[in-house]
């Protein structure tokens, strides 16, 4: 059965729960910096995609020659703010509590829908806005 949206974004937040509870304990004895932590994910992560492109034959000359296109600079943009966010995630877990970092780093969803608005003309409804104005107030308070 082929999963939809949905079903990734939940799996990915499911997932990234996970994640934020194993840097946290990787990084809070201070044994291995944040940033040795985030070179192991980032290598599992790494080889990890190579497999499921690959084996999937999702790697070709079109996907080679599309870097020299608009989708291309797109993707390398896409991969220096990954790079930063989550090199930020790593080491605000390994500085302070997750129960602070985590609703912080939480609002680029809000920051992600704000720009889908406005910068992709996606439609904002009432509910919508409605969802963004309570998680900016969640996060408020759980920041005290």
């Amino acid at each position: 059965m082929e999963m939809n949206y949905i079903s990734w974004a939940l799996l990915g937040m499911a997932s990234y729960s996970a994640t934020t509870l194993f840097v946290k304990l990787a990084t809070r004895n201070h044994v291995l910096p944040a940033f040795n932590v985030l070179a192991v994910s980032v290598l599992i992560v790494a080889v990890s995609v190579w497999i499921i492109t690959l084996s999937a034959g999702m790697w070709g000359r079109q996907v080679v020659t599309s870097f020299r296109s608009t989708d291309g600079l797109w993707t390398l943009a896409a991969g220096a703010a990954l790079t930063i966010a989550v090199s930020s995630l790593f080491r605000a877990l390994s500085l302070g509590p997750a129960s602070v970092v985590v609703p912080i780093y939480g609002m680029f969803i809000v920051g992600g829908s704000v720009l889908g608005v406005f910068v992709l003309g996606e439609a904002v409804t009432p509910i919508k806005a409605l969802g963004l104005v309570l998680a900016v107030t969640g996060v408020l308070l759980l920041a005290r």
